[in-house]
């Protein structure tokens, strides 16, 4: 994969999964385009931390420290994303002394504000897609790519579980809860033919995009008179959260989400919100 396309699966990641804003992102894309200029457009799985750290002193003559450490965070964030998604095998920032790994706390809803999303969602045949894909996301903690990739034949023919694909092309299985097995076999059976533009489509939710349903979402928070950076990731950081302050195993947690590195996971650990102790049970 060439460096542009990587970058730019980045700066999607930022956008979609992350919830930054748009002057973030566009700060971390300056600053890696910045990056591979001086490296002349080297592969990203060539470069080496030698490398870097030449960059670090170029900077030293033409920037203060505050910006030389947004720039070089940039970088870590960017390699470490690379890392996590299994497409370098060493992260070349790993030893740099004073940068932290991309690392923070990620805000989160509580699940009076989850039940006031579901319930500003109109009950048209979109709305009860999106209501569906909404619940999937808050009863599995997946990525919102995962629930959007999900195909008929991943789903358990007693529909108990649904079979997810993640970063770096790996597949784990989540249970579902009741209501929100009941939920999606009424839309299978009854909605999806119903609003499905290729009848040959294997997919649940052919006709979403991660753009649209960001959309659709922000305007459902909107009228739930939501004040918070909404995005689908936030469910994610809400359901692991949840889990975490509900006592559930660190390692089970991290199997659930499919994290690589279980740092990412640890993060959720340093979160206190009690309210969310019974996020799975109660929404």
């Amino acid at each position: 994969m060439k460096n542009n396309q990587v970058i730019q699966d980045f700066i999607d990641h930022l956008s979609f999964e992350k919830g930054l804003a748009e002057n973030t992102i566009k700060a971390y894309k300056k600053d890696i385009m910045l990056f591979f200029d001086f490296l002349q457009n080297k592969s990203y799985s060539d470069v080496k931390e030698k490398e870097i750290l030449n960059y670090i002193e170029i900077m030293k003559k033409k920037y203060k420290n505050n910006s030389i450490y947004r720039k070089i965070t940039s970088i870590k964030v960017f390699f470490y994303y690379l890392f996590e998604n299994s497409m370098i095998e060493f992260l070349p920032t790993d030893h740099l002394e004073g940068i932290k790994k991309g690392m923070y706390l990620p805000e989160i809803l509580s699940i009076e504000e989850i039940k006031d999303i579901i319930n500003a969602i109109d009950n048209s045949k979109q709305g009860k897609r999106d209501k569906i894909i909404t619940k999937l996301l808050i009863a599995t903690g997946a990525r919102i790519s995962e629930i959007l990739g999900l195909e008929i034949g991943n789903i358990d023919e007693n529909f108990q579980y649904i079979r997810v694909f993640g970063k770096g092309s790996k597949f784990r299985i989540i249970p579902l809860y009741k209501e929100v097995q009941q939920d999606l076999i009424f839309y299978i059976e009854n909605i999806r033919k119903t609003i499905i533009k290729d009848e040959t489509s294997t997919y649940v939710f052919p006709n979403m995009t991660r753009q649209n349903y960001w959309k659709k979402l922000k305007k459902y928070a909107e009228n739930a008179k939501i004040e918070k950076n909404i995005y689908p990731h936030i469910f994610r950081h809400s359901v692991a959260t949840g889990m975490m302050e509900n006592g559930a195993d660190i390692r089970v947690v991290q199997e659930i989400l499919g994290h690589t590195d279980i740092s990412t996971t640890q993060v959720y650990t340093h979160l206190n919100k009690k309210e969310l102790k019974k996020i799975y049970k109660k929404v």
